[in-house]
């Protein structure tokens, strides 16, 4: 019985040991927040940008930080975890000027053998055009495709001229990476854009596993996306999301 006193005393002292330094990382990354935010346009852009994501980087590359809730720092990131336990992606408006908003996003993940690994997903018009998504990831569902574990997600941002976007990212873990799923949607629904004074409302129905959402066009005419008034249904069909 004394033995099982000091193993589960010995075994709060780890626990409280890495949830302090957790607390005093989380505590760091909320005064770079706010410097960032605080900052002018040109530090922000030029020096303060690539700090503090290698500082988010450095902090998630820890281990322990998977489970730990950063409940305190979603004030500045949006933060979703997987059902499955598997994924989380931190993402943030980068506030670097114009309409047009650069979002930072990077992928928390566990390997096959549950080892933690990271991945930055956003891209940057002026630095990394090439990256997969430039949306603030604000949803996460966990789908079944061919079998396999796929992630869902959902993403909002602008590329300004009086309009917005949400954007639909399906990818899944392959070798211990982050792979896109290309084929589990048509391109033309990657992204719906509409003006910023209408409402997408993007949905995700778990039990019919449906995706929905507000249909706009572009209208030649007036150089701008118009409500349709109908709604978009696109239901998963031998492996891929169509209407």
């Amino acid at each position: 019985m004394k033995y099982l006193t000091i193993l589960f005393f010995l075994f709060y002292l780890n626990t409280n040991s890495q949830t302090t330094d957790l607390k005093k990382i989380e505590d760091e990354l909320l005064v770079a927040f706010e410097n960032y935010i605080k900052s002018d346009y040109y530090s922000r852009f030029d020096s303060l940008r690539p700090k503090l994501k290698k500082q988010v980087e450095n902090a998630l590359s820890n281990p322990e930080s998977f489970d730990y809730s950063f409940y305190a720092l979603s004030k500045f990131v949006t933060i979703v975890k997987s059902s499955d336990e598997q994924v989380k992606i931190f993402s943030w408006d980068e506030l670097t000027g114009g309409s047009w908003h650069d979002m930072a996003v990077i992928v928390q993940f566990k390997t096959k053998n549950q080892k933690i690994k990271t991945k930055w997903i956003d891209s940057d018009i002026r630095e990394d055009p090439s990256g997969i998504i430039d949306t603030i990831q604000y949803e996460i569902n966990d789908v079944t495709i061919d079998n396999k574990m796929h992630y869902l997600c959902f993403g909002w941002g602008t590329h300004g001229s009086g309009h917005h976007h949400n954007s639909i990212l399906i990818f899944s873990i392959v070798n211990d990476a982050i792979q896109t799923c290309k084929s589990c949607i048509s391109e033309d629904y990657l992204m719906i854009q509409a003006p910023r004074r209408e409402k997408i409302n993007i949905s995700y129905n778990k039990q019919s596993q449906e995706i929905s959402f507000n249909e706009f066009k572009y209208n030649d005419d007036i150089g701008f996306f118009e409500s349709t008034g109908k709604r978009i249904q696109l239901k998963l069909k031998n492996g891929k999301y169509g209407g």
